[in-house]
């Protein structure tokens, strides 16, 4: 087997053999956690489709497929086209998978991926943006990243106090979305919506006082603002937003999830845009 050099941050080793050295498993195990993620710039995707989106529409340092499944026709394709963008490709044996894994069944591949550098004004092009308020539970923001891309949105703005839009569970839910949105981290999230109001944006949020959502009117240069999934948008934020709407129900139900909020408003959004 021809011996190659595998090149991540401060790691560097050479194969001989279809097995992961112990560095490289450090280093993998190492991205699990955010403060990691951050330091190496790298996160990682797990799974066929998200490995997948990840080379067609992300940066990928490597990608490590399951041995005995090689030979599978969609893992022949995944290799063809990662040697084709120039990405190594490793084969785990069994025992390399327990410490790397992030899901409890692994589906055979996963990848390391470099993080996007989203700047305020990759976000600030005459859009629609979606600003989420302390977010805190991955799997709503992978889905909320996966209805905005449905709904063609391409603009996130997350406040400070957010969950990590890199981690795995975000990562997994968002089934690849997060490769074709630009997700922008707030320091400060008031202070992001005010420039965003001085630049023409409209600051709406979905609150549960507002008028009625049938009343929505659509415009390219508007926030729409969602709130925690415990709390809903907070009072420094509200006191920036021009506008609130509400979704009415008819049932008994407190509140509604805000990933499913998020695709409610979005399907206002679209048929009134149209």
């Amino acid at each position: 087997m021809k011996i190659r050099t595998i090149c991540v941050p401060k790691v560097c080793v050479q194969f001989n053999q279809p097995m992961l050295s112990e560095k490289i498993t450090t280093h993998l195990v190492k991205l699990k956690q955010k403060k990691y993620r951050e330091e190496f710039g790298e996160f990682v995707v797990e799974g066929l489709k998200g490995v997948e989106e990840a080379l067609h529409y992300g940066e990928v340092v490597l990608i490590l497929i399951e041995g005995n499944r090689r030979d599978e026709p969609e893992f022949v394709g995944m290799i063809k086209k990662a040697e084709t963008k120039q990405v190594d490709v490793e084969f785990l044996g069994r025992k390399d998978i327990g410490p790397i894994k992030t899901t409890d069944t692994f589906p055979g591949v996963l990848a390391v991926c470099e993080r996007m550098d989203v700047s305020p004004d990759d976000v600030i092009n005459g859009k629609p943006i979606i600003f989420l308020d302390r977010i805190k539970d991955p799997g709503n923001l992978g889905t909320i990243i996966r209805t905005a891309d449905w709904f063609g949105i391409q603009n996130i703005i997350l406040s400070e106090e957010s969950v990590d839009p890199y981690n795995e569970k975000v990562v997994r839910s968002s089934m690849g979305s997060m490769f074709r949105t630009k997700i922008f981290e707030s320091g400060h999230g008031v202070n992001t919506l005010e420039s965003l109001k001085k630049q023409g944006y409209t600051i709406i949020a979905l609150t549960m006082n507002g008028k009625p959502i049938k009343m929505l009117k659509s415009s390219p240069k508007t926030v729409y603002v969602f709130g925690s999934e415990s709390h809903g948008v907070s009072q420094d934020v509200l006191n920036v937003c021009q506008e609130k709407i509400s979704i009415e129900g008819r049932g008994d139900a407190e509140s509604l999830n805000v990933a499913v909020s998020v695709g409610i408003v979005l399907s206002y959004y679209m048929i009134h845009a149209l």
